[in-house]
């Protein structure tokens, strides 16, 4: 599979900025190929469907994902046994960025079915069930991901006026609390939860105008910038062990996957053939992520062991 790099702008903006630190001398760690240990695994080959935005559910055995199948950006579903995918969701709107209740019992997700982009939540534990709205502003609102307990959603909103924040809302609806404060038009963005719910991890541009990662207190306070690579960083997914976080790089000049420790150490290319929108397996031994096929992005999955 050729290797592709990301278009959407931020992508691109992120991989030329790179270019010009390259420039600059900025020392940076050589970008590592896959480990003999890994092993890599297409889930869908479905070449002219774009697929994006891929979780696990909590016990193993189902994926998330949003896909264009029928033409319109839906919520669906693949079994990890080998069962075919099935649609979740179906509306005029895009349904998209799908992330679990941490019992499985449904998922919440982006919509632009009321107007504006926002969070809806759907029930999985009783058929029929219809989606729920949970934030409802002027702004849009994106990526959520629920904390650990199950209370809290955090998620991307620009009802702020300028630029992108992170926001906390209760999972069944009710007042938004704002989380971080962009700075200038930067944008916090695609956050995720440490295991324990006291920590959240994002990207931000908040710093030289390059995305890179940063942990803030889930109450609130002081921002740590976790990743030190010279090069875009998005998408942070904490491992369930609380130890990594995986997330998307153009460090080695395409976007791949990569890991680090949560104390900004041994930051590790998981991936040499492109890779966006990593998530960890429940067991932490896996991850689901996309690549670009001849005309879109499918599933992926690599096993390190």
């Amino acid at each position: 599979m050729s290797k592709r790099t990301c278009t959407t702008a931020a992508m691109i903006c992120g991989l030329a900025a790179m270019a010009v630190l390259a420039g600059c001398g900025g020392d940076s760690p050589a970008p590592v190929a896959p480990t003999p240990e890994a092993t890599i695994k297409q889930l869908t080959a479905t070449d002219a469907v774009y697929e994006a935005n891929p979780i696990y559910a909590p016990d193993g055995s189902a994926i998330l994902f949003e896909s264009d199948a029928t033409g319109n950006r839906e919520i669906w579903l693949l079994p990890t046994n080998g069962a075919a995918a099935r649609q979740l969701t179906d509306n005029a709107g895009e349904d998209t960025a799908p992330y679990w209740l941490p019992d499985g019992s449904g998922f919440v997700f982006e919509s632009t079915r009321s107007g504006t982009k926002s969070i809806w939540r759907l029930d999985l534990s009783h058929a029929g069930s219809s989606p729920v709205q949970i934030t409802d502003d002027a702004g849009d609102d994106g990526s959520p991901a629920v904390s650990p307990d199950g209370t809290l959603v955090v998620y991307e909103s620009d009802r702020g006026g300028i630029g992108q924040d992170l926001w906390l809302s209760p999972v069944g609806g009710g007042t938004a609390v704002r989380l971080t404060v962009s700075v200038g038009g930067s944008y916090d963005r695609t956050a995720d939860w440490s295991p324990d719910g006291n920590t959240i991890v994002f990207e931000s541009n908040r710093k030289d105008g390059m995305s890179a990662l940063f942990t803030v207190p889930a109450k609130g306070g002081a921002f740590t910038q976790l990743t030190p690579l010279a090069g875009y960083e998005g998408h942070p997914a904490w491992s369930p062990d609380g130890r990594r976080v995986a997330f998307e790089s153009g460090q080695s000049g395409t976007m791949e996957v990569w890991c680090i420790d949560v104390d900004g150490k041994n930051p590790r290319q998981l991936t040499s053939d492109g890779g966006y929108w990593p998530r960890w397996s429940p067991n932490g031994r896996k991850l689901v992520y996309c690549n670009w096929g001849a005309l879109a992005p499918n599933l992926w999955e690599i096993t390190i062991q």
